[in-house]
């Protein structure tokens, strides 16, 4: 790869994870369409979306469908765990991978 290829893709992982930082933060959600992503930043859902595969092999969240359209960060996850009153198995997993 080189110098300028790799220096844009790293810009653009960057762009996708604060992207995803924020909109948790303003929504109060964790899980977003590919598509809401790529369109708030104008990049194609291709490229998000391999993006996204690097953050989910990373912990950082996870897609929740097959096609691959919907990602769930790890705080909506934790987000919607607390809505399910599963609390009790989120603190379980966490102390074991901790």
């Amino acid at each position: 790869m080189s110098g300028k290829h790799e220096r844009d893709y790293i810009t653009k992982h960057e762009q996708i994870r604060n992207k995803l930082m924020e909109l948790v933060k303003e929504g109060g959600a964790g899980c977003f369409s590919v598509s809401k992503i790529a369109v708030e930043l104008g990049m194609d859902q291709r490229t998000v979306r391999a993006h996204l595969k690097i953050l989910e092999v990373d912990n950082a969240g996870v897609f929740v469908d097959l096609e691959e359209k919907e990602f769930c960060t790890r705080e909506g996850i934790t987000l919607l765990a607390k809505k399910l009153g599963l609390t009790k198995i989120i603190k379980q997993v966490t102390k074991r991978k901790d």
